[in-house]
């Protein structure tokens, strides 16, 4: 998947989560700072409530691990759980251990946005919390979103607040950047806005290489 295709993208997300359907989730090891996560690739269980997968999320965190060489965690079997809020579960250790031990400076969190939401990015950054040590960086990403035409919001609708991964993973590592970007399906689902979905990932990955 060296280059952009719509249909190549979520055919190599469907292939990743077929082969490891039998784990909880899995980790791709990277050779930076940068760990990207996708708890919600697959379905999941939230007090009691099926919740459907957020298969933009996974082929976007996917891609962009392949470009830029960052770690990445992935969900890949529903056990009647959600990463992204129970506070006890074996994404969260196994991601707490990531950070740990290969030196993680930056969290980014891949969820995908209802089609009915009327912006194209929500950034969440629990009021500014979970990227406290970096602004620039949050600025230079939130620049370059809108100054491509992309509609972006911040801490709405999503906060990214203490119970989720991103701040839950700032909460315990203070010196952690992380942020929970949520893009809108009707541009990561539908190939007839596969140009708005090439362009985002561009930016994206420019962004995290600037990281590096």
């Amino acid at each position: 998947m060296k280059k952009f295709n719509f249909r190549k993208l979520h055919n190599y997300r469907r292939r990743f989560i077929n082969a490891n359907k039998n784990e909880d989730h899995v980790v791709v090891r990277g050779n930076n700072n940068v760990c990207l996560s996708a708890p919600h690739g697959v379905s999941q269980v939230r007090l009691g409530k099926l919740k459907y997968k957020e298969v933009g999320s996974l082929a976007s965190a996917l891609y962009l691990q392949e470009k830029t060489g960052s770690f990445l965690i992935a969900k890949t079997k529903n056990n009647n759980d959600d990463a992204n809020f129970d506070e006890k579960c074996g994404y969260r250790n196994t991601l707490s251990s990531v950070i740990e031990k290969e030196g993680i400076c930056y969290l980014i969190d891949f969820h995908g946005l209802s089609a009915t939401r009327d912006c194209d990015v929500n950034l969440g950054i629990h009021l500014g919390k979970n990227i406290e040590n970096n602004e620039k960086v949050f600025r230079q990403i939130f620049d370059l979103l809108q100054d491509n035409g992309f509609r972006v919001s911040v801490d709405m609708p999503f906060m990214a607040g203490a119970r989720t991964v991103s701040g839950a993973m700032k909460n315990k590592f203070p010196n952690l950047w992380s942020m929970q970007i949520e893009v809108n399906c009707n541009i990561t689902n539908r190939e007839e806005n596969a140009d708005k979905y090439q362009l985002l990932l561009k930016i994206l990955e420019q962004w995290i290489r600037g990281l590096l």
